[in-house]
């Protein structure tokens, strides 16, 4: 009995050490790991002097770049082609002759049948108005002569007056409308006219300017439904003029947007190439699809290009704000507490938080209007050394004396 109370005691001893050396361990372990941890990383800058812009970014596609679509609704062979890609044209001037199959040339005389008759409907409104304008001098001297004689004393004689007056404002009346019916009737003309144009074996220049490229070769089938009205690009003409692009703004930023704002452009066809523009009209209605609302922004490129092409996909810059030599820390050094803004400086031999007056910021540098001077030192906490990609874009857009930010 005594040997078992022995080693009872014994191995109660043994637990207790075991349990006093787990403790030393643990202790020893937490402060190792404490010990180990370090303060978080900084990196020193300093507050310096230069330029920052904020601006929006948006994207969309070129509208126009002032190319001219020649357009034809013949069917028919391509006979001849009278220019030559560069040539310069005037407006009017013969771009080709086509010769007509049975299908063109049955268009071509119904479009000239039309043509005719809106003509002729057109003459017969203005003969027709000359005899609107008799009727209605007539029924106007005839009223001045009835005002001047009436003596409006009895029932007969304001009967002859409110007659006369009314037979002058009828006059009047049917020769306005008559002038409405000549001007139908010319809208309705020049509709003819355009058709039979349209329908014409021979293919003019729309406007002047230089001949871009010709799509159509001698030889050349062209085919168009008559039913359906449809025609065929057969070549281009480029006119003097600026490109002009489409931007979609969201709705978080559109009342940003004002006319007249600079914009940076590039196509994701040209590369290594800076366009620049200005903002020349907002729609202020926008779309709306899948919940989401856009705003499309007109802009008007400041220089012509022959690279810049309609419907090329384009990436922008507006530019909303911008200031020059001001006081510039970056970005990262601002701290927000409540609703104070901080910067970390070291002064009197230690750092110490002052609290700044922001202006103009972007995702690189911020502009302080009050709090520090040029040539303070400041601290900026540093970027996390895993988990992190850098912006390789801004791996060289340093700020002087900003030592080791945004590598």
């Amino acid at each position: 009995m005594d040997k078992i109370i022995k080693l009872l005691n014994r191995y109660r001893f043994l637990i207790l050490i075991a349990t006093l050396i787990l403790i030393v361990f643990s202790v020893v372990r937490n402060k190792t790991n404490n010990n180990s941890k370090k303060p978080p990383a900084t990196t020193n800058a300093k507050v310096t002097k230069g330029n920052i812009s904020s601006s929006v970014s948006a994207s969309g596609n070129i509208e126009t770049s002032n190319y001219l679509a020649v357009t034809t609704g013949v069917n028919g062979i391509v006979k001849k082609v009278y220019v030559q890609e560069g040539e310069t044209v005037v407006k009017g001037q013969k771009i080709m002759e086509i010769t007509l199959n049975s299908d063109g040339e049955e268009s071509y005389a119904s479009a000239y049948a039309s043509y005719l008759s809106a003509k002729s409907s057109l003459e017969r409104a203005q003969s027709d108005l000359l005899n609107k304008e008799s009727s209605l001098i007539n029924a106007e001297n005839s009223f001045d002569t009835e005002k001047e004689n009436n003596s409006y004393q009895t029932e007969k004689e304001r009967e002859s007056f409110k007659i006369a007056e009314n037979s002058y404002l009828i006059a009047k009346s049917e020769y306005e409308r008559q002038k409405e019916a000549i001007t139908q009737a010319q809208i309705s003309l020049n509709k003819a006219w355009l058709s039979y144009q349209a329908q014409s074996p021979i293919i003019v220049a729309p406007d002047s300017g230089v001949v871009a490229n010709i799509l159509v070769v001698e030889g050349m089938d062209i085919s168009n439904s008559l039913s359906e009205r449809t025609s065929s690009t057969v070549a281009s003409i480029r006119k003097e003029g600026t490109p002009i692009a489409s931007l979609n703004i969201t709705e978080v930023d559109i009342n940003k947007i004002k006319v007249g704002q600079k914009v940076s452009l590039v196509l994701n066809s040209i590369d290594d190439k800076i366009f620049l523009g200005k903002v020349a009209g907002i729609d202020k209605i926008g779309t709306t699809s899948n919940g989401v609302s856009n705003y499309p922004v007109i802009v008007k490129f400041d220089e012509n290009s022959d690279l810049v092409l309609p419907n090329m996909g384009v990436d922008a810059d507006i530019i909303i704000d911008e200031k020059q030599e001001v006081l510039l820390v970056p970005t990262p050094s601002i701290e927000t507490d409540r609703d104070e803004k901080t910067v970390t400086v070291f002064k009197d031999g230690k750092f110490q938080k002052v609290v700044v007056e922001t202006g103009v910021s972007n995702n690189k540098f911020t502009e302080i209007v009050s709090g520090l001077e040029e040539g303070d030192d400041i601290q900026i906490k540093a970027l996390p050394t895993e988990g992190f990609e850098p912006n390789t874009r801004d791996r060289d857009m340093r700020m002087p004396g900003m030592g080791g930010f945004m590598r």
